[in-house]
């Protein structure tokens, strides 16, 4: 993790149906339904709304690797490979994070309450995903390494 990284975690996910999304706690929710599951289905990849985020991945059930960094300033991947395909302001409620798969959360990481982002997203893998897809599915279980993606928050201003 370099000097302008404040928070830095990798996790391999099970996406199911080729959705998953961030959801920020709130006083008044339940979570029963997360806010990124009502967010308009299209072919759009990332879906920003205030305290959530839907990502629409290009293939069905795998388990692709994703890294959410919260840094100071914007920068771009350090690998090669990957492709911006999702950006804009992000408005925080609580700052209490967690990236849910349709199973439930994830990964838990702190944002700054009541606070904007700038948010980038990355995904590397996407050009050849639903061709591996469509050549493993039902040879190899699970289908892991087809996509990795990078949620990068920067900024964090009141």
């Amino acid at each position: 993790m370099s000097d302008a990284d404040l928070y830095k975690e990798t996790t391999q996910l099970r996406v199911d149906r080729g959705i998953f999304g961030i959801q920020e706690v709130r006083s008044d929710d339940q979570l029963l339904t997360p806010a990124w599951l009502e967010l308009p289905m299209d072919d759009t990849p990332v879906r920003i709304t205030r305290g959530a985020v839907r990502f629409v991945s290009l293939v069905g059930t795998h388990r692709p690797s994703v890294t959410v960094e919260i840094r100071r300033n914007q920068s771009q991947p350090a690998e090669p490979g990957f492709e911006l395909i999702g950006h804009g302001r992000y408005q925080t409620y609580s700052g209490e994070a967690r990236i849910w798969t349709m199973d439930g959360p994830d990964l838990n990481f702190s944002l700054t309450p009541d606070a904007e982002y700038e948010l980038n997203v990355w995904r590397k893998g996407g050009d050849t995903a639903r061709e591996r897809y469509d050549e493993l599915s039902g040879v190899v279980h699970p289908l892991i390494g087809l996509e990795e993606y990078l949620i990068q928050f920067s900024g964090g201003r009141k």
